[in-house]
């Protein structure tokens, strides 16, 4: 057979396999139009799609697929002109089967040209793609309940959902995390997420990811901890990160949902802090207690050699050195006692400023020509309910503490003003209680404290001056005392410009007592019958000396039971009882006391503690009508509060030394 023959003969044999595979393609509707736009052709995929047979569509106008609102806008002649003018149109519209019902059709219409571009007519063909449609819908429409889900009611149980994919690059990330990264989501979307990690882990995390989609070792994957996240603005903070992995379009996910732990990280740090110093001040407490019963037998002795006319001056200087040494012992235990909370307060109404422009006039004298000192005091400032002595001694302590901050001088400003705390300070202040405060504040412009330090100014004996320039208890005294006032105490400090130490104190209602000044008394005596009950034998000895050498008949006892004994066994009354807080058996002072006061009523009692005591105080104050002596006291002590008592006067209690 001839070439020429061989190869017509192979053309017509491939348009008819043409025309069979055209007519046998189901999923594609494949028809021709003449220039018109009527049909002539019409495969099976047509039939299958539309619904007409081939001789109830063929001779008639491609139009009767379209809906009449498109017929009307003329959609169709629209279709044929654009396909002549540029060589093709697309379109994804509605078009009408037989029945009448209507899917959505993507529809492509080609022209077909001689060699002489001569329009001969339409190629059609059109694709149902309703199912597609509506999986897309329904796939858009349950991304879009994802989105509302992670963005509104997971934003309420986590602080972030993100999602990556296997090479990780970010495909969803929620409202939360902008909150929490500071990026927008069009900022992150598509690039990878190591973004928000610090070094080093930004360096590693692709090998992590890779190592386990090689390996399968679960080092990231399915494993809760804590990491560390960066914002955009470069700070960083701690999160806790759980990653699950579930599959999309066959193609693995990784699930990252964050929790923000700056705030619990803080609220922890507070409460191992406060544990810390709760746990110091138990310690510390109890150390006091049994340092002041034998500081009280020291002054005590000191005092009675003291007595002694015919004392040589140079035995009676050196007993003053011994009194003034056991002084000194006894202000650190006291310090002790209010950093632990347990000295006695004796509360007044009073206004900060009567306090601070009293105070200030001995501190402008201490504190030296090179600090330049100034106060700035609030009008109209609310009235407080505190310890006046030991206020005085807390803005001592803080002076004092600035001063030496500033070794080569400064200025130190004392200020007073209202401060309302709500709510929000109380969430960076848990253990504040929030509303109306009286607020006193110091500033120097000194070294500052560093950060590592600033955790453990308040604790006791911490001190970073050097040896023998300091014993670290003045700042935890001031923690105490305003603890235990039920106040609230600030520091905020940075190296090289100085320090501010804020001390809120509650609103007290009432109008403040004015200040009086005290006078000194002599020494008073007595001739009365007392009654001296102290387990401690050397503190008993010392205190009934102390007594009978001021004149007093004096009797002892050594527990609330023998005391008690002494009361029934005696022929004559006692007109007083002095007796220690807290001793061993089953009468302590209180309970002692209780029984005294119900079998011989009206009978003085004035007690004596080491520390403060639950029993005769109430919150660190003392009960209306209870007479107490702290240790260790001064013989003029103890003779000026056993001569009230004995005289029915309530004077102020007398202060540890």
């Amino acid at each position: 057979m001839p070439a020429k023959k061989r190869a017509s003969s192979a053309l017509l044999e491939s348009e008819r396999h043409l025309r069979l595979f055209v007519e046998e393609v189901r999923d594609y509707a494949v028809l021709m139009l003449d220039p018109d736009g009527i049909v002539t052709s019409w495969n099976s995929g047509a039939r299958a799609i539309k619904g007409y047979d081939s001789d109830e569509i063929v001779g008639r106008h491609f139009s009767l697929f379209y809906t009449p609102e498109d017929i009307k806008a003329g959609k169709p002649k629209r279709g044929l002109s654009t396909a002549v003018k540029k060589g093709r149109f697309d379109d994804v519209g509605i078009r009408l089967r037989k029945d009448g019902s209507r899917f959505l059709a993507d529809v492509v219409i080609t022209p077909i040209f001689n060699t002489r571009r001569k329009l001969l007519g339409f190629g059609k063909i059109t694709r149902d793609i309703s199912e597609k449609a509506a999986a897309e819908a329904k796939l858009k429409a349950s991304e879009s309940k994802l989105r509302s889900l992670v963005d509104t009611v997971l934003d309420t149980l986590v602080d972030g959902v993100i999602i990556i994919d296997r090479k990780g690059k970010i495909q969803l990330y929620n409202q939360s995390c902008e909150r929490l990264f500071g990026y927008k989501c069009q900022q992150v979307v598509g690039k990878n997420v190591r973004m928000l990690m610090p070094q080093p882990t930004r360096g590693e995390h692709d090998q992590y990811l890779r190592n386990y989609q090689t390996t399968g070792i679960r080092k990231i994957i399915g494993i809760s901890r804590e990491v560390t996240g960066q914002r955009q603005d470069g700070s960083q903070f701690p999160m806790h990160l759980a990653v699950g992995e579930t599959q999309q379009d066959g193609q693995p996910v990784y699930v990252g949902i964050i929790r923000d732990l700056t705030e619990r990280n803080r609220t922890e740090e507070q409460l191992r802090q406060a544990q810390k110093m709760e746990a110091v001040g138990q310690l510390t407490g109890g150390i006091a207690h049994d340092f002041n019963n034998i500081l009280m037998v020291i002054l005590a002795n000191a005092d009675a050699l003291l007595d002694d006319s015919e004392l040589a001056a140079k035995e009676s200087q050196r007993l003053e050195q011994i009194g003034k040494a056991a002084q000194r012992a006894a202000e650190l235990t006291h310090r002790l006692l209010a950093f632990s909370r347990r000295q006695t307060l004796q509360p007044r109404s009073t206004d900060l400023n009567d306090l601070v422009e009293a105070t200030g006039k001995l501190l402008r004298r201490t504190l030296g020509d090179d600090i330049a000192f100034k106060t700035v005091l609030a009008k109209g400032l609310r009235t407080v309910s505190i310890d006046r002595a030991q206020f005085e001694s807390l803005l001592v302590n803080l002076c004092l503490n600035a001063r030496d901050a500033m070794p080569g001088g400064g200025s130190l400003l004392v200020e007073t003003r209202n401060a309302d705390l709500d709510a929000d300070y109380v969430k960076e202040n848990p253990e504040v209680t929030p509303g109306p405060y009286a607020m006193l504040a110091v500033t120097d412009t000194g070294t500052g404290i560093p950060p590592e330090v600033l955790s453990r100014v308040f604790e006791p004996f911490y001190t970073t001056k050097e040896l023998g320039k300091g014993t670290g208890l003045g700042l935890s005294m001031v923690y105490g005392f305003v603890k235990q006032s039920t106040g609230h105490i600030k520091i905020y400090s940075e190296v090289g410009k100085g320090t501010t130490i804020r001390v809120y104190l509650p609103r007290s209602e009432g109008a403040h007592e004015a200040l009086a000044a005290e006078s000194a008394r002599p020494m008073p005596t007595g001739t009365e019958r007392l009654l001296v009950v102290e387990d401690d034998a050397q503190v008993r000895h010392s205190v009934v000396e102390q007594l009978r050498s001021l004149g007093y008949r004096v009797a002892e006892a050594s527990n609330g039971t023998a005391g008690l004994e002494a009361f029934e066994t005696t022929t004559l009354p006692y007109d007083l009882v002095l007796t220690d807080v807290v001793m061993p058996g089953p009468l302590g002072g209180k309970q002692l006391a209780d029984e005294v006061l119900k079998r011989w009523p009206g009978t003085p009692i004035v007690f004596m503690s080491g520390y403060t005591e639950d029993a005769v105080i109430r919150q660190g104050r003392l009960e209306p009508g209870v007479r107490l002596l702290s240790k260790p006291f001064r013989k003029r002590d103890l003779a000026r509060i056993v001569r009230e008592a004995l005289d029915g006067r309530l004077g102020p209690s007398p202060a540890t030394p």
